[in-house]
């Protein structure tokens, strides 16, 4: 074998080693990277100072491993998943219970929250807040309001606060006049409320007083609805409480590797005072599964009645000419030229030939076409979001489309 043959196998060799979830799986730990996962619901800029002491307390209680921190958000997490490259992962129980459908995970611990105070509390909520003076004082004066939270399927940063509204008789998707959905970092919310450009806002629990103790915001300035939710609680509240996060094992790790983490996260509560949060034996998330099994059959059953796909594709195809002719004519005057004379025959392509497809390409066609998302289209039909993917590619391939409302379009053309 020549030098450079050599040079290049040894490469290899230690970039292999060197990926995460590689090292997981050794037969004997000494090396490798572990990559732990975390949900950034506060951004990435302070995440190292945040996560920090607890990934160097693991190098220490953990010999022989190097552990590695990667922030991640609800919809990026899964694509770290999908390609193996999460060993554990931190997030909201939530998000948890949603992505447990597709992905195996145990439950090694529960997260300890310590408060400044130094009282220590094992559950969360939301906080449905507005600012001093907007005139908002109940839950039920957000009617013909405006709202501005996380993200639909954002745990502390929606569906705990939607179940508190819902419990109250107020539909969140339909008596606001607004919703918005912010995304991360939830600091943006609260910065929204507070100067004004939205009435009503709803974070998770802790995050309010935490931005007051940052100099970022006056908690006189801030207002919280339905605060009587729990006085016990050190922090202010709108909703009912549940399990604080868990550390998670993903399925496939090396189980010396996972009963080492857990041990350690076990013994962080007399281990480190400096720890900003300490870890518990882990607890019943059955709460969380009761609440999302409530939120996913609400709005299916909230849903406005479809057009099936038949019937859509006969409405597409009239639409689809009419809004070609439409952008036909802005570019043309936007690029100051006078447009030719087109007749409406001239405007309609020819229809493309249908390609073949097998029966669950076909069924999930008829779902896209519905306008139904990947998740929705996996319930609907049983099964995982993962196999959806799979044949919505086959579907692009097949149709030489690169996007989903491509695929729509040429759809609903053939079936003409």
């Amino acid at each position: 074998m020549g030098a450079l043959h050599r040079w290049l196998l040894v490469a290899v060799t230690a970039i292999v080693a060197g990926m995460p979830g590689h090292g997981a799986a050794q037969d004997a730990p000494g090396w490798g990277v572990v990559n732990v996962g975390v949900l950034a619901h506060r951004g990435t800029s302070d995440f190292e100072a945040t996560w920090a002491p607890l990934r160097g307390y693991l190098d220490e209680a953990v010999p022989g491993w190097r552990f590695q921190f990667t922030p991640v958000t609800l919809v990026s997490a899964r694509g770290q998943l999908e390609t193996r490259n999460l060993d554990f992962l931190i997030t909201n129980p939530g998000h948890y219970i949603t992505l447990e459908r597709d992905f195996p995970m145990s439950v090694l611990a529960t997260r300890v929250r310590r408060t400044p105070s130094g009282e220590e509390t094992r559950a969360f909520g939301s906080v449905i807040f507005t600012a001093a003076g907007s005139g908002v004082q109940a839950l039920r004066d957000i009617e013909g309001r405006s709202v501005i939270a996380v993200d639909a399927a954002a745990f502390g940063g929606f569906q705990v606060a939607w179940d508190e509204f819902a419990k109250q008789g107020i539909d969140l998707f339909r008596d606001p006049a607004n919703l918005t959905f912010a995304g991360f970092p939830q600091d943006r919310i609260v910065t929204q409320v507070l100067a004004g450009r939205a009435d009503v806002g709803i974070v998770r629990s802790g995050l309010i007083e935490a931005m007051a103790r940052e100099g970022r915001i006056s908690l006189a300035d801030v207002v919280v609805l339905n605060a009587n939710a729990d006085y016990a609680h050190p922090d202010q509240l709108s909703t009912r409480l549940y399990p604080e996060w868990p550390f998670l094992a993903l399925a496939g790790i090396d189980p010396s590797l996972r009963n080492a983490v857990a041990r350690a996260l076990l013994a962080t509560s007399a281990a480190d005072a400096a720890l900003a949060d300490v870890w518990d034996a882990p607890v019943s998330y059955h709460a969380v599964r009761d609440l999302l099994a409530g939120y996913d059959a609400a709005r299916a059953g909230t849903r406005p009645a479809e057009p099936g796909p038949i019937r859509w594709a006969v409405l597409a195809a009239l639409l689809l000419p009419a809004l070609g002719a439409g952008l036909f004519w802005v570019r043309r005057l936007r690029s100051g030229r006078r447009a030719p004379e087109v007749s409406e025959v001239d405007l309609q392509p020819e229809p493309p030939d249908f390609p073949a497809l097998t029966r669950r390409e076909a069924e999930i066609l008829a779902q896209i076409c519905n306008g139904h998302s990947t998740k929705q289209i996996a319930q609907a039909l049983g099964i995982s979001p993962k196999t959806v993917e799979f044949h919505r590619s086959n579907l692009l391939r097949k149709f030489g489309v690169h996007s989903s409302l491509q695929l729509v379009k040429l759809a609903a053309e053939a079936a003409t």
